[in-house]
């Protein structure tokens, strides 16, 4: 039960108590009145007994104590019911009494602690004590003075001594409830119970009252006697008040007041002035104990102080000698280097990680400047920092210092004023190396503006550079280069090869340009360069001669690389980064369409070409799925006889109708990746062909189809080979795959293993465009190559060029030393046709024989030729 509720139930219960007593006494038959009065008070009693025993168990010590004399009063009041209602005549009158001694020792105990508690003037008890005087020689007047006497015969002695010291106790018990809340209840409850029990024992004893009047009497004192018991549950301290005190104290101090009170009567007699002196007397007890307690408390409480400030004294010394001690082990021991100077620089003192990063011993620094650390350049710097401290402003600074050793460092300087009574009086400085992570941070600087692998600008740097130039309204011109054939290379000899050589190019790239004018690298093989000038031809040139036009020797090949070029010029071709580099990269693009090594400046109707390049490319997602992408075949043919040796499997798309030519869409098939997928369909349907001419005793010698680099390159390609010819189990020498020149002259171990598994397979070899690439022969006889075609650009130029007459005879005559086949393309003339077969050459391919035709139409051709 909570202390809320039992503030709430102990109130209804008294009153429940008292009421339900005075109903027995009032409507009880007079023959079972005295029998059930005798229950029910012994009842209550015995419950009030209970509740004292229960705080005798629950405190210790004076409270036990206190408790414990409630306890023996009780027992004292249910001996008293017992002998009365039993007729037991031998010390039953003294029960009463003997029970207002133990609640009077009782009180005197707690008010004499409630006093202690609160260290209260006895001044104020002291006027307590002289009403409490007054009152009682008023009233002893009264006893002695009325009807001759007659109160005064029912008096046995100390009848005064009691109502003195409850009059005490009640006046000091309402003054300690007005000044303090702590133990309220608990002493308001006493005081009611000790004089409502005194009070109805002492008008027992003086007027003798019989009938309902002493029933009444009894009601009140068991009443009390409940008060007095159920209020421990109201006692907020668990604790004594005073851990000195004893026991011992106060029982020599209730029982030298009680024997005082009994012998007091007898030894001074009845007159007014022997029970002034007595009452005198009693009250000078109470006082003097109470006045030894407080000096008792006074003396423990001086002691405690002393003990108190003396542990606090000794405590903040120790704390005083640790901090120094931790002073001394931060500045001496701490990782950082930190010295401590007057406000000129000298140097007062420094920690051993000072001297040691400096190189010098502690002495030698001692009494050196702070200035004489750090270099020139930074010194002035430093003294307005020196005067910033002087005012107490903490400050911060990077300075460079040269050690003893030479090696220059970056000092991050903390400096802390040193206050001493509200004056600056030293600068301790904390010294922190950022030598490296300046470093650091200008690696992080160049890596997030250079490309890694080429050292270049990256494409922020650029971003950057340009924006700032169009910012400030400066001409420029923009070179968007993208290098020819850089795929090719990737794919035969490896990325790595393909790494080194952007490396080189940016190398190059670094040494040919001018002091107004930047290069970076966009990704892959896509270079920018700007210049400050107007100068284009003269800048392509330059890159073209120092970095372009010559050969790179890597990996013991020679590899020739050419870049396709486009122009912009600001404010000329946009006005913003973005529209400047998509117009280059239209500009770039065009370039490529001309083919190798060429340059093209913006002009505005490239945007057009830009369209139809993005539609081509979105095409060519769903060109085989749709069915656009055909095989046509040219024939190839012997110049004298007319007879069909071969044929050529072409690749032909038609989109909504509009053939597009080859030149168009397979640059751009192998920027995108679509070639893979491309040649792959155009190796099945060549397959899928001659297997079906060979069913149907179509006795066609030869069928030539174009390998790209990506397919040669292909890890599967030679399981894709192995798998067609289990599935169209066709003569494999029948099968001729045309290399493009650039592939076969590179001296590649990768190129002569896929090479030599080809021709593994029983399959022929040609070099398409012999001539048009590589000055370096040296592959013709590496590689067993079977066949050679002579390009459509040198067959096209034989009627009007000597030059290429002796070109090309050259060719022939080359091969057929070295035992290779030969076919011409682009035979469109008798001339031409005459010269070849004069020179050699006699197997043909060109308009003057058949364009490429669809399948049907080949067969029927072929059908009419052999017959």
């Amino acid at each position: 039960m909570t202390n809320h509720s039992l503030r709430q139930t102990v109130p209804a219960l008294l009153v429940g108590t008292f009421f339900l007593g005075l109903l027995l006494i009032l409507f009880t038959p007079y023959d079972l009145r005295e029998t059930s009065l005798f229950v029910y008070f012994t009842a209550v009693t015995l419950i009030a007994t209970a509740f004292s025993f229960t705080a005798v168990l629950r405190n210790r010590g004076m409270r036990r104590y206190i408790h414990l004399l409630i306890s023996a009063g009780n027992v004292c009041f249910i001996a008293y019911l017992v002998g009365h209602h039993f007729v037991m005549s031998t010390g039953i009158e003294l029960m009463p009494f003997i029970q207002n001694f133990f609640y009077l020792i009782m009180s005197l105990i707690v008010i004499t602690q409630s006093i202690e508690i609160r260290t209260l003037k006895l001044r104020t008890f002291d006027i307590f004590a002289l009403l409490s005087f007054l009152l009682i020689g008023a009233m002893h007047l009264f006893i002695y003075s009325s009807e001759n006497g007659s109160y005064a015969a029912n008096l046995n002695g100390f009848e005064e001594q009691m109502v003195l010291i409850s009059l005490y106790m009640m006046l000091g018990f309402l003054y300690l409830n007005r000044i303090t809340s702590a133990g309220q209840s608990f002493r308001v409850l006493l005081l009611v119970g000790v004089l409502g029990f005194t009070t109805a024992s002492i008008l027992n004893q003086l007027l003798i009252f019989n009938g309902i009047g002493h029933e009444l009497i009894h009601l009140l004192q068991v009443t009390s006697i409940f008060i007095i018991s159920i209020s421990y549950v109201f006692d907020e301290s668990t604790e004594d008040a005073l851990v000195h005190d004893s026991v011992f104290d106060y029982v020599v101090y209730s029982t030298i007041v009680m024997l005082f009170m009994l012998a007091s009567d007898r030894l001074l007699g009845t007159s007014v002035l022997d029970s002034m002196t007595a009452n005198a007397v009693l009250l000078l007890l109470i006082r003097q104990f109470v006045v030894a307690k407080q000096n008792a408390l006074i003396s423990h409480r001086l002691h405690t102080v002393n003990i108190d400030l003396e542990v606090a004294v000794t405590t903040k010394a120790h704390e005083l000698e640790i901090r120094e001690q931790q002073y001394r082990s931060l500045f001496a021991y701490h990782a950082e280097p930190i010295f401590l100077f007057d406000l000129h620089g000298e140097v007062l003192s420094v920690n051993e990680a000072g001297s040691s990063v400096l190189g010098h011993d502690t002495e030698t620094l001692i009494g050196s400047n702070i200035l004489d650390i750090i270099e020139q350049k930074g010194r002035s710097a430093y003294a307005t920092v020196l005067h910033d401290l002087k005012n107490g402003r903490p400050r911060t600074l990077d300075v460079d210092v040269v050690t003893e050793d030479g090696a220059k460092r970056v000092w991050q300087l903390m400096n802390i004023p040193m206050i001493i009574d509200g004056e600056v009086e030293g600068i301790y400085a904390i010294v922190k190396d950022i030598t490296q992570m300046i470093v650091q941070q200008e690696q992080i600087y160049y890596q997030a503006n250079h490309d890694s692998l080429t050292g270049l600008h990256n494409r922020y740097a650029l971003q950057e550079q340009i924006e700032r130039l169009i910012a400030e309204g400066r001409r420029f011109s923009l070179m968007f280069s993208d290098l020819d054939g850089f795929k090719e290379i990737n794919d035969q000899f490896g990325h790595h090869m393909g790494d080194e050589l952007l490396q080189h190019i940016g190398k190059r790239l670094r040494g040919a340009l001018l002091p107004n004018e930047y290069a970076g690298r966009l990704g892959g093989d896509e270079f920018i360069v700007v210049a400050e000038h107007d100068d284009d031809e003269m800048l392509v040139e330059r890159l073209r001669r120092f970095v372009y036009r010559p050969p790179y020797f890597m990996g013991g090949t020679l590899v020739e690389i050419h870049a396709s070029i486009g122009i912009v010029r600001y404010p000329d071709h946009g006005s913003t980064l973005k529209h400047l580099l998509s117009n280059a990269d239209l500009a770039m693009y065009k370039a490529k369409d001309k083919g190798r090594n060429e340059t093209v400046l913006f002009a505005p109707e490239l945007r057009a070409d830009k369209e139809e390049r993005k539609l081509l490319m979105e095409g060519l997602d769903t060109a085989l799925e749709k069915g656009e992408i055909s095989l046509y075949l040219q024939p190839q043919v012997d110049a004298s006889t007319k007879a069909i040796i071969g044929a050529e499997a072409l690749m032909r798309w038609q989109r909504d109708g509009v053939f597009i030519p080859p030149s168009q869409f397979i640059p751009i098939a192998e920027e995108t990746g679509h070639i893979h997928d491309l040649g792959r369909w155009m190796i099945h349907e060549t397959f899928q062909l001659m297997y079906a001419f060979e069913q149907g005793d179509i006795n066609l010698p030869k069928l030539s189809v174009n390998l790209s680099v990506r397919q040669l390159f292909d890890e599967h390609l030679i399981e894709y080979l192995t798998t067609l010819f289990e599935r169209f189990p066709i003569e494999p020498s029948r099968l001729n795959f045309e290399l493009t020149e650039t592939v076969a002259a590179h001296h590649s171990d990768r190129v002569l293993t896929r090479i030599l598994e080809l021709k593994a397979l029983g399959i022929k070899l040609s070099i398409d465009d012999f001539g048009t690439g590589y000055s370096s022969l040296a592959y013709l006889v590496r590689y067993p190559i079977d066949e050679l075609k002579i390009p459509r650009e040198f067959t096209m130029q034989l009627e009007e060029n000597r030059e290429y007459q002796t070109v090309t005879a050259t060719i022939v005559a080359m091969a057929r030393q070295l035992g290779m086949a030969l076919v011409a393309e682009g035979v469109e003339t008798e001339y031409q046709e005459n010269f070849l077969r004069k020179i050699g050459c006699d197997s043909m391919q060109g308009y003057r024989y058949a364009k490429p035709m669809p399948l049907d139409e080949f067969v029927i051709y072929y059908m009419k030729q052999t017959m």
